[in-house]
């Protein structure tokens, strides 16, 4: 039975069954029982049919491509085709009977219409799915169809159907399956299957896609009124083809076809809103919207960091029963220049590897705050990864100061980077290998450990298990320019992610665990189980993709609040924050351009919509929205204010806020159109390999 749902792809079932239910609702203005009956058609039994029958025909041609499984296509063996078929049956004829007998003749013929496309998509002798242009043309019916079911089975005639509406979502129809075949063109010309996208090649088929959503979205503006809104969300469906455009890559396809698929719960939810308002079901006036939208985002950034003080503070509060937890992070301040005192001590060993990379100036901080550490079982690694500044010197020298007793340390070198394999990820990798103990602590050259850092994460590693331990350090922010940069990486991370909830859940679900940087630690058994850092060599986000990594393998993951256990300076130099931001913006974001373009909609609506709005309240003499945008701004002020004082920031750090959040969408703006354009982002003079999604 379950293997039958999947099969069904219920990730698609709205796909098919809103259409319907929202033509035949316009119509009716209620849910009749022949209403619910269709749509619950066009929920399951009909995405049965159009998945099912395609998976019993394609089951050779699938086997070719590695993509296909799961979200990308069903593999059914031969020996399950008569269940398929029978399933099919089954849940199909019955409903498709009362139809036709309770429905009109015209809604009957569209039902049925619907059901002979899908058919003949994937069934041969016309098999349209391999019949170039053909093949996009059917696959748009499937969703069109519906639709025009639902119309007719509601009643409305067939001459007054809405042809402008039906034409923009054919257009747009055809344009998404254009897209979607992009990315297989190498396999489907080597297994000889024909396509739009195998018959015309990447550019041109793209230009199909572009013209076919400009279609769409014209359509949508001729419309007017509400429709307007729904045209702007169409608009960013402009972005995937272009991309392609712009980069005929495989690499580009995947990542404009993924981002294709969640752009669909945005302009979902934005096609929602307008039609629950064109119905007279929602009555929230924009302002409304508004200043609701306002209060809310930046009320959430408040709870965020709240939530995240409180849950993952507790690794930091033992820290501070030692007696230094206050003066933790001063003192780690000082060791970005020299050394301190030691404490207590913990009796299990601790590898740390560090990875460097043109690091000379940093590694004399760093190796002197880990000699000052009061794990005295430490061993350090120094992994070299092709600096050109004399790094390993540095680091055999420092280490021979500093830690003259020490009979293990070492500094090796990580040898000439693999191709497939990012710079950091290599290095750590290359540094775990070389490590002999059950713990290996990953700290980034940039990042300056307070005397208990060490064995604080090792006791939250021993005491709950945790496959991984990641401790979020908190920003050395000394100079004007780091103010502006780095306090949107800090916004960011504290007000927008739930890590109170993932490390409460342990890095559950997998999709969204998260692991930071420069302060990670792994076990041994679990790091080797997961695969490490080679399960994702490729990764521009080496941190969060070896947390999710770790997840999926069944891992627990642990976060710490550990603004009283490091500092970090990563870009002391200029506006290396606000260009990391474009290198880092796609990335971050899952290498989807929606997941960047809903992050940058979050940012204006908490960083920078709660001061817009009182101002607009203001001009536009709106008492409403005036007092609703002056309780935005409150919240928002507190938020700064909070997240400030949790992050040890300097107060200038919060008085540029607006500069800040500015800068910040800005550059990663620039991150996306970077990804548009297929131009690899360059880390330390070396690009960053181009990540398949």
């Amino acid at each position: 039975m379950s293997d039958l749902v999947v099969a069904s792809r219920p990730l698609s079932w709205v796909n098919t069954a809103l259409p319907f239910v929202a033509a035949a609702y316009d119509v009716e203005r209620g849910l009749t029982p022949l209403i619910v009956l269709g749509a619950l058609y066009f929920l399951v039994p009909f995405n049965l049919l159009m998945y099912g029958v395609n998976d019993v025909y394609d089951y050779a041609s699938d086997l070719a491509n590695p993509r296909k499984g799961s979200l990308e296509g069903g593999l059914l063996p031969p020996d399950r085709r008569r269940l398929m078929w029978s399933a099919i049956a089954i849940t199909n004829v019955p409903l498709l009977v009362v139809l036709a007998i309770l429905a009109p003749a015209a809604g009957t013929v569209a039902v049925l219409s619907a059901v002979v496309a899908a058919v003949i998509y994937s069934a041969p002798p016309l098999r349209t799915k391999e019949r170039p242009f053909a093949d996009s043309v059917t696959s748009a019916l499937h969703f069109v169809l519906p639709a025009a079911a639902g119309f007719l089975v509601a009643g409305l005639p067939a001459g007054e159907l809405p042809w402008l509406i039906l034409g923009g979502f054919l257009a747009w129809g055809i344009a998404s399956h254009a897209l979607g075949a992009i990315q297989d063109i190498a396999y489907d010309r080597a297994a000889g299957i024909g396509s739009i996208a195998s018959a015309l090649g990447a550019r041109p088929t793209a230009a199909v896609a572009m013209a076919g959503y400009g279609i769409a979205v014209v359509a949508a503006l001729a419309l007017g009124g509400l429709a307007v809104a729904a045209a702007a969300v169409l608009a960013l469906y402009l972005l995937l083809p272009l991309g392609i455009l712009l980069s005929p890559t495989e690499a580009q396809a995947r990542r404009s076809w993924r981002s294709f698929l969640s752009l669909n719960l945005l302009a979902g939810f934005v096609i929602t809103l307008v039609l629950l308002r064109h119905w007279g079901l929602s009555a929230t006036t924009a302002q409304e919207l508004l200043a609701g939208t306002a209060v809310a985002a930046a009320a959430i950034s408040l709870l965020q960091v709240l939530a995240n003080e409180i849950v993952l503070g507790r690794a930091r509060t033992r820290g501070r029963g030692t007696g230094e937890g206050g003066s933790s992070r001063r003192d780690a301040e000082r060791r970005h220049t020299g050394a301190g005192e030691a404490g207590a001590r913990t009796p299990s060993r601790l590898t740390v590897v560090v990875p460097c990379r043109d690091e000379a100036a940093r590694l004399p901080g760093v190796i002197a705050a880990l000699a000052a550490q009061d794990h005295r079982a430490l061993e350090i690694i120094v992994v070299d990864d092709g600096s050109t500044d004399g790094s390993a010197d540095v680091a055999r020298r420092e280490l021979a100061t500093n830690r003259p007793a020490a009979g293990h340390d070492r500094v090796i070198d990580a040898g000439p980077k693999p191709p497939g394999w990012s710079g950091k990820s290599w290095a750590c990798a290359a540094g775990f290998r070389e490590a002999a103990t059950d713990r290996v602590l990953f700290l980034d050259a940039d990042t300056i450990p307070a005397p208990p850092a060490c064995r604080i994460l090792a006791e939250v590693s021993e005491r709950t298990g945790a496959g991984l331990v990641s401790g979020v350090s908190t920003f050395a922010m000394p100079t004007a320019r780091e103010q502006i940069g780095l306090s949107g990486f800090v916004m960011a991370i504290f007000g927008f992610l739930p890590l109170w909830l993932l490390d409460l859940a342990s890095g559950r679900p997998s999709s969204i665990a998260f692991g930071y940087g420069p302060l990670l630690l792994v076990e041994r058994g679990a790091y080797e189980r997961s695969g490490g850092h080679g399960a994702s060599p490729t990764s521009q986000r080496e941190d969060i993709d070896l947390a999710r990594t770790f997840a999926r393998a069944g891992e627990s993951i642990r976060l710490v609040r550990a603004a009283d256990l490091a500092v970090t300076r990563h870009y002391p130099a200029g506006w290396g924050a606000l260009r990391a931001w474009r290198r880092l913006g796609l990335a971050y974001a899952g290498g989807s351009y929606t997941g960047l373009i809903a992050t940058v909609a979050w940012e204006l609506a908490s960083w920078l919509l709660p001061i817009v709005v009182p101002v607009l309240g203001l001009l536009l003499a709106d008492a409403y929205l005036t007092q609703a945008g002056l309780v935005a701004l409150g919240l928002l002020i507190a938020f700064r204010v909070v997240l400030g004082a949790a992050e040890r920031q300097p107060p200038a750090a919060i008085l540029w806020h607006p500069v800040t959040a500015v800068a910040t969408i800005a550059f990663q703006l620039l991150s996306l159109v970077d990804g548009l354009r297929g131009i690899a982002p360059i880390w330390r003079g070396r690009p960053l390999e181009e990540q398949v999604p």
